[in-house]
């Protein structure tokens, strides 16, 4: 029986139309459009979370160290009383940086954020019977602003409400003998009221806890604020938000960063 064989030209067209429609198989086989920018949607989305965490670790580690420069300032005012039976003048503090209270402190500290100094003020307009000292945490949610007993949106009954933790001997941090600022009287806005607040110049931004708040001009530009309102209704028609709000209900660019 004869074996039979196959023309040499029918096997070789055999081959060079199998490597063809292999090669365009794996082509085709490449990522579409809509799953490219699927994947850089989720890339994206990764990414602005993991930044909004690492602001926020970086928003409590500033909180950490104002805290300290707080603890800091008591040691040191404790010692210059035991010295001088008497607390320094707090004026020292607007020099932020330099050596006013040395050797009780080397340095006197700043905002770790802004550089600026922090907000002294005394007990019944004498150094001797007390002082107070304020500065703005970032995180109203801060557990230790309760404790002393300010408030995450009144603050510290201070002019500027952002003023939200502190220290304070010879009184109560909240009572109304501090001087040189005056305690304003507390406002709570409505949905249909707009106040009318006897502070400072200022403007109406979005909180960080995505409440509408009262910002003076002087604190306004080292808030990170991304719009300004003239009045209450304004912020409140952006916001909608009477309490601390979530991202969703307050998108995160909409607040102040402070």
């Amino acid at each position: 029986m004869k074996e039979e064989v196959y023309p040499k030209t029918m096997l070789f067209t055999w081959l060079k139309t199998t490597k063809k429609r292999t090669s365009n198989d794996f082509d085709t086989q490449g990522m579409s459009m809509i799953e490219i920018l699927i994947v850089v949607a989720i890339i994206a989305i990764l990414g602005a979370m993991a930044l909004v965490s690492y602001n926020r670790q970086l928003s409590k580690a500033r909180d950490a160290q104002r805290k300290d420069h707080m603890e800091d300032l008591r040691v040191a005012f404790e010692d210059y009383y035991n010295d001088n039976e008497c607390y320094p003048d707090l004026e020292m503090l607007s020099n932020c940086g330099g050596s006013d209270l040395s050797p009780y402190l080397k340095e006197i500290p700043c905002d770790p954020q802004d550089e600026l100094p922090y907000v002294g003020s005394s007990f019944g307009d004498d150094w001797c019977d007390g002082y107070r000292v304020l500065v703005q945490l970032e995180n109203v949610t801060d557990p230790s602003i309760e404790r002393i007993g300010c408030n995450a949106v009144t603050g510290c009954e201070y002019i500027d409400p952002t003023y939200n933790y502190g220290i304070a001997m010879g009184g109560i941090i909240t009572a109304p003998d501090w001087e040189p600022e005056p305690t304003p009287t507390p406002i709570i806005p409505t949905a249909t009221t707009a106040p009318t607040p006897t502070m400072a110049p200022g403007a109406w931004v979005i909180a960080p806890d995505g409440t509408c708040s009262y910002y003076t001009f002087e604190y306004l530009p080292t808030g990170g604020c991304p719009d300004t309102y003239g009045s209450f209704d304004e912020c409140f028609a952006i916001s909608g938000c009477t309490n601390s709000c979530t991202e969703d209900d307050v998108p995160l660019e909409l607040r102040c960063e402070r």
